[in-house]
């Protein structure tokens, strides 16, 4: 006992890191519901993956709590699971055991370069300026998608896109659903995105749009994608860039969304800051590589775990609290069930408008890293892959500061190269 009071409360109080883990737990839990959503998109059973989603997160969040002491939430990543359905199954035609394979190998990469000095090298070789381009071409993407499922957005055969119909009730919702998350999130009110997705579905059942499926129930099976994973034929072009860009969205959202979390003085100052920067990365990248196994896109770091953060977390007791709120999640499936698309729709969007703040982040002070950022924004949501528009804005840098003959880091020209080989053969 007091060697769990020296660890955890050494710096804090148990009743602080109580409410900082059930702050940043309502922040986060709406992917408990989001995430069954967009994976049902690819084909999976939404009961299996709300149960994989609520385990792989608990598991995510112990284990980060335990092993690097940090108060981080970890779950599925929404840039993931938009990639995992969008991208690689409806876009590239791969099913989704062979994308569940795909989670767990780039899982295992991830976690083997944790534990070396690769992931350093990896992190300096992408310019800082399209790692920024990368977020926000995916913030585009998640909102084209969010607003395309809920026909905001439709298929114009002219123009490609038009608006569609907002006289229809669930585009009414919608828009309603999106203001609300939007003006609560400016109150500062704790689960403002669940409280959103909640209303919607609540004024949804009166409205008598959708029916009431039960509160509590026992949590739905797994086993339709309990290690339904398949690696057959991940030898292609196709399948190693997908791999390659699993394993790439893993390893920078990880690291920027962790240095952004941990990087504040009351965290620097503390010994073992590293150290516990480093355990983070490796409990997100096991926890990735469970994923797989279980039925889900891969994890992430949460932004929201800033919530928890200013509440006075401070140590791996306010994860555990998160991870146990999950856990009682699992009981929570028939409320999860009865959630309409237009509920969830808008805390997608949302969440494109918060990555959207990190475009002030950019310094473009000539073409050469403005092409190349422009291209990777447009690539992403126009060709809807994240690999794409990673690949054309890399390979585009890469000739401009060659051309130009300016200094560029001998990494990226074999990251260009290698996609270059991706896009040619594929």
């Amino acid at each position: 006992m007091n060697y769990l009071k020296s660890y955890f409360l050494h710096e804090t109080t148990l009743r602080t890191e109580l409410l900082a883990g059930i702050t940043t737990f309502l922040t986060m839990v709406y992917i408990a519901f989001v995430n069954p959503a967009i994976l049902h998109d690819a084909g999976m059973d939404q009961g299996a993956v709300f149960t994989a989603t609520c385990l792989v997160t608990a598991f995510a969040c112990a284990l980060t709590g335990i092993m690097a002491n940090t108060p981080i939430g970890v779950a599925p990543g929404m840039a993931l699971n938009i990639y995992f359905s969008y991208s690689v199954v409806q876009g590239m035609g791969i099913d989704w055991q062979h994308a569940l394979a795909m989670v767990f190998i780039s899982g295992v990469l991830f976690f083997l370069v944790t534990l070396t000095g690769v992931r350093k090298l990896l992190i300096e070789a992408i310019p800082y300026n399209l790692q920024i381009a990368i977020l926000i071409g995916i913030s585009l993407l998640i909102a084209l998608i969010s607003l395309q499922t809920n026909h905001i957005i439709v298929d114009d055969s002219h123009s490609l896109m038009r608006l569609g119909d907002i006289r229809n009730p669930e585009i009414g919702l919608f828009l309603l659903g999106f203001l609300l998350i939007l003006v609560l999130d400016y109150y500062r009110i704790p689960g403002a995105i669940i409280l959103g997705i909640l209303t919607i579905s609540a004024i949804s059942l009166v409205l008598r749009m959708t029916t009431w499926q039960g509160l509590f129930d026992i949590p739905p099976s797994i086993k339709p994608t309990f290690l339904q994973l398949d690696f057959s034929g991940l030898t292609s072009a196709t399948a190693l860039k997908a791999i390659f860009t699993f394993f790439l969205i893993a390893i920078f959202d990880a690291t920027g969304t962790l240095i952004g979390l941990l990087n504040p003085t009351v965290f620097k100052q503390k010994e073992g800051y590293s150290q516990r920067l480093s355990y983070s990365l490796t409990a997100d990248a096991a926890a990735s590589a469970l994923a797989g196994l279980l039925g889900s896109a891969s994890t992430s770091p949460y932004i929201e775990s800033a919530t928890g953060i200013e509440a006075g977390g401070r140590t791996g007791l306010t994860s555990l609290v998160i991870a146990l709120g999950f856990i009682l999640m699992l009981f929570f499936f028939p409320l999860a069930k009865m959630i309409p698309a237009y509920a969830v729709g808008p805390a997608l969007l949302y969440v494109a408008c918060c990555m959207m703040k990190h475009l002030t982040d950019m310094k473009l002070p000539d073409i050469s890293e403005t092409a190349p950022c422009m291209v990777t924004i447009m690539m992403i949501p126009f060709t809807s892959s994240i690999a794409n528009g990673i690949g054309g804005g890399i390979i585009l840098y890469s000739l401009l500061k060659l051309f130009t003959r300016q200094k560029i880091s001998p990494l990226v020209i074999i990251l260009s190269l290698i996609f270059a080989v991706f896009f040619i053969i594929s």
